[in-house]
């Protein structure tokens, strides 16, 4: 049996306008310019930890516990404009793991569905694991000059890649990576389970149910026609009744913790 915990790792601040790409709203409303608070909404920033018969794998980190000294030093000026981040006590992913009676050199694999700070903030927390990885194409986007990565949070930690294709994580099909890009130039899917019973992480493919079943991308992507073929096939997922779950990283609506493959 695979479990598959789901790990509210805080939360962060994000104009109404950017989850649903609601075009009645100012285009740029993204960003915050010329935006009040009466147009803020707070949405989840989640991880998963898969417990598998061949190991742990995390998927994704939350952000790091830096954020609560100092959460806009932390995520630099833009980050912080745009989306400031909150992480409560007892939330961040090294305490998840300390809950479940691990710790991060427990961790076989940390998987980052991307390098944007929510998903890879916390990666320092897990320099311990045995393997921190993410796709080759998200690693050389990651390198570039955008502000979406900090690369300083990653700077002495050895990231490996894997290959912009379908990866079989532990060579049975139990666990298969899979590009899923639009969001970012290299975000990765994970298909957790068989072709019987099974569940998608899909990280920033959408922001909840919404997303795939009416095909809408969400305000903020690296490239729109990528994002919407990884829409639809998200939702080809989702209209399957073998799956199980669709898994958004800031979805509002998903309550269930643990899921049982």
């Amino acid at each position: 049996m695979i479990k598959v915990h789901v790990l509210s790792c805080g939360s962060t601040v994000v104009d109404e306008a950017l989850p649903f790409s609601n075009k009645s709203k100012n285009p740029l409303a993204f960003t915050g310019i010329l935006r009040d608070k009466k147009h803020k909404i707070s949405v989840p920033v989640t991880a998963y930890l898969i417990e598998h018969p061949k190991g742990l794998v995390l998927i994704d980190t939350g952000w790091d516990t830096a954020i609560r000294d100092n959460a806009r030093k932390y995520e630099g000026f833009v980050n912080y404009f745009a989306s400031p981040g909150f992480l409560p006590e007892g939330e961040a992913v090294t305490e998840h793991l300390a809950a479940l009676g691990y710790s991060p050199g427990d961790v076989d694999y940390c998987i980052m569905t991307h390098m944007d700070i929510d998903h890879a903030g916390g990666i320092g927390l897990m320099q311990d694991a045995k393997h921190i990885m993410c796709s080759k194409a998200e690693w050389k986007a990651a390198s570039g000059r955008n502000p979406r990565y900090l690369k300083r949070l990653w700077k002495d930690i050895k990231v490996e890649t894997f290959p912009d294709e379908k990866y079989d994580l532990f060579g049975d099909k139990s666990v298969i990576l899979f590009p899923l890009h639009g969001h970012s130039a290299g975000m990765t899917g994970v298909r957790v389970g068989t072709k019987d019973k099974y569940l998608i992480i899909a990280g920033d493919g959408g922001y909840g149910r919404p997303s795939w079943e009416d095909l809408i991308i969400p305000g903020v992507e690296w490239n729109r026609k990528e994002a919407m073929r990884s829409l639809k096939r998200l939702q080809r997922f989702g209209n399957d009744e073998h799956c199980q779950a669709i898994l958004m990283t800031h979805d509002t609506e998903m309550k269930t913790k643990i899921f049982e493959i």
